[in-house]
């Protein structure tokens, strides 16, 4: 008995012939437990792509962020000792990009965060099957009709009723997900809208800047250099 996956989907079952002669039943069963152990022993993603768990990555950011602020902080606090000798009166604009990060977090945590255990992926016919996330196959059922014609057609009948049930199953998480606000439209969107706010972010910040330095330069107290002292 032997199974094949390419990329999550079965694409050959080899049934050993002798097996024909036994009941659906135990047909199904030898199948199934071929079929389950493929999925288990293959990687549920691209080698080439790195795996990232979404609630991981959002812990990971949150110490990230909280780095961040206290960096931030420090600069400001030095750009604000350099402008008080200055005697400028200038107020020290400040990079926050804590809102953000904490709506990424938020975006992320809406992702990992979206049940999806209970969901199911089904195929009926012949051969019909009930697929898992996982993927897992928890379910094989072959009627002895789907026998008729020898064990390379009910090979090709398994393939076709098992990847019938994980396209179920795909439509299945997409609907939960995009229900759980966590659909591929919706997170591409969230993550252009948060693109654009950092970008605007960071022209404020030096607007505000130039700004502050006009003020600087304004004071007179250094001789129009304020770029060196600073």
């Amino acid at each position: 008995m032997r199974a094949v996956l390419t990329r999550g989907r079965l694409v050959a079952v080899g049934i050993d012939p002798w097996l024909m002669r036994e009941p659906p039943e135990t047909v199904a069963a030898q199948v199934a437990e071929a079929v389950d152990a493929a999925f288990a022993g293959e990687s549920p993603v691209d080698d080439a792509v790195p795996f990232v768990e979404p609630l991981a990555l959002a812990r990971e950011l949150r110490a990230v962020r909280a780095d961040l602020d206290a960096r931030m902080a420090r600069v400001t606090a030095s750009i604000e000792v350099s402008a008080a000798a200055l005697c400028a009166g200038a107020g020290v604009p400040l990079l926050d990009f804590g809102e953000l990060f904490d709506r990424l977090i938020a975006m992320l945590e809406t992702i990992g965060g979206v049940p999806d255990g209970d969901v199911r992926g089904t195929s009926e016919g012949p051969v019909s099957a009930v697929c898992a996330p996982g993927p897992r196959l928890v379910a094989l059922n072959v009627t002895a009709r789907a026998m008729y014609g020898g064990s390379r057609l009910l090979g090709e009948r398994v393939v076709d009723g098992v990847n019938i049930a994980l396209d179920d199953l795909r439509h299945g998480l997409l609907r939960r997900r995009a229900e759980a606000g966590a659909g591929t439209e919706q997170i591409m969107a969230g993550v252009e809208e948060l693109r654009r706010a950092g970008a605007s972010r960071m022209r404020g910040y030096v607007r505000d800047m130039a700004a502050m330095m006009d003020q600087v330069r304004a004071a007179g107290v250094v001789g129009g250099d304020v770029s060196e002292a600073v």
